[in-house]
């Protein structure tokens, strides 16, 4: 692609937007990464080990795969712990029914990871590994259990950008919706298509800021203007217009004004239904009495977690004492009791610690003699004055309890708009958020389940 002078411009003036900013980088939580650069050097000496060690056979696939989620899951600098990175990885090896079958995979996954020579011998690397993931994904009746083809071109150039940072990029699917943002990105039919075109769009875009700058602009510098750009937000505010400022400098025009809170890949409200897009609201606890919007919030969560796929128990305000909802997920032996808070000015966990207790002590023995053996308590509310570690730890130590989450509304709500975008199932969310801190926001969840 050649770019027209009008998107000449739009990358200079994200460009010069970036430095105005002082080059600050920041992860889906908002904190600022400082050195990043730095930290994706050190760090790619290790995963280099872990390449290594694996395409010389002294690691089988699994061990790899392993050390490079454990790693990441501490050094998560390129989002490889997403959907498109880890979890891809893990449903590519959860394909193998046998050891003749992991040996065949092992085979293709050295093959396609081995840094390519040229551009051209990517694209068949990146061939390779998408019909292999094209015929399951076909074959599949259930999608979500199969690897995405849509993934690969994120999951190989991440292992090549480890191998060789000056010569490959990312595919980041964050620069693909910018590039789409500013006009100068349509999709191909194929991702090796996809690819060689992001390859070229690429190295165009450091060639102009390199010219720019007077010096050489590296993936990474580009990569990081891009995500310093990225606006899409799941919180658009009301359409606000304007006026033109006659300064003579380039700006980006924006159709409405965005809140750059949560950086969600788009916009949530497209994939949740009416009856919880008011979730947030609703937990807010003002306006109708606190009783009767505390039990609106608590139908709404209900309603949350049957979507995701749990078998819910709804009990709610007027049935004793006991948690709002049992929810249950048998195939797993696994159950959650769950408390819905509405209050405006946050909840703190420290009020209720007897009726947890109570709730444990009455529903434990129950769920076990079920056959539910893994069974964890959900408090939902907007958000939370502590994090009640002490009062936590007693509970997972001395109870039944094997986990204790204090979930933020606002996650809540966009984890079942990821499920619904990524038709994601049920085992692969309870096994992504039982890894998380004890408190689990907004921006953890973008962090495991968005494109990267």
């Amino acid at each position: 692609m050649i770019l027209k002078e009008q998107h000449k411009k739009k990358i200079i003036a994200i460009w010069d937007k970036y430095i105005a900013d002082n080059k600050q980088v920041q992860d889906t939580k908002g904190n600022d990464l400082g050195d990043i650069d730095n930290d994706r050097r050190e760090a790619s000496v290790v995963l280099n080990e872990y390449i290594n060690d694996y395409l010389k056979s002294k690691i089988d696939l699994g061990t790899f795969k392993t050390n490079v989620d454990s790693f990441n899951k501490q050094n998560n600098l390129w989002g490889f712990t997403s959907i498109k990175g880890q979890m891809f990885f893990n449903l590519l090896l959860k394909t193998c029914h046998t050891e003749e079958d992991e040996k065949k995979l092992s085979k293709l996954v050295k093959k396609s990871l081995k840094e390519p020579e040229t551009l051209e011998e990517s694209l068949g690397k990146i061939e390779t590994l998408y019909q292999h993931c094209k015929e399951l994904y076909d074959q599949a009746p259930d999608k979500r259990k199969v690897p995405n083809p849509k993934s690969i071109t994120y999951f190989l150039s991440y292992f090549w950008q480890i191998q060789n940072a000056e010569k490959w990029p990312i595919m980041y699917s964050s620069m693909v919706v910018s590039f789409t943002d500013i006009g100068i990105w349509k999709s191909e039919p194929t991702p090796m298509a996809d690819f060689e075109k992001f390859y070229n769009l690429n190295e165009e875009i450091k060639v102009l800021l390199s010219a720019h700058t007077n010096r050489e602009i590296s993936n990474w510098d580009a990569e990081h203007s891009f995500w310093n750009f990225r606006t899409v937000t799941a919180y658009p505010k009301k359409k606000k217009e304007e006026k033109a400022k006659p300064t003579g400098k380039v700006t980006i025009d924006t159709k409405e004004e965005t809140e750059i809170i949560y950086k969600a890949s788009f916009n949530i409200f497209d994939y949740v239904i009416p009856a919880v897009a008011r979730l947030i609201e609703l937990g807010q606890a003002t306006g109708k009495s606190s009783s009767a919007k505390g039990a609106e919030f608590e139908r709404a969560v209900s309603d949350v977690f049957d979507q995701l796929g749990f078998e819910v128990e709804y009990l709610g305000q007027g049935s004793g004492r006991n948690p709002d909802a049992v929810i249950r997920y048998r195939r797993e032996h696994t159950a959650f009791l769950v408390d819905a808070k509405a209050y405006s000015d946050g909840y703190s966990p420290g009020r209720d610690d007897r009726a947890f207790r109570d709730y444990i002590r009455d529903w434990c023995p129950k769920l076990k003699d079920e056959g539910i053996n893994k069974i964890g308590f959900i408090i939902v509310s907007n958000s939370f004055n502590s994090t009640l570690d002490t009062v936590i730890n007693d509970l997972t130590w001395n109870t039944d309890i094997k986990r204790f989450i204090l979930f933020e509304t606002e996650a809540l709500l966009h984890l079942i708009a990821f499920k619904n975008r990524h038709k994601l199932e049920l085992s692969q969310i309870i096994s992504q958020l039982v890894g998380l801190g004890n408190v689990i926001s907004t921006q953890d969840i973008i962090q495991q389940f968005d494109d990267v």
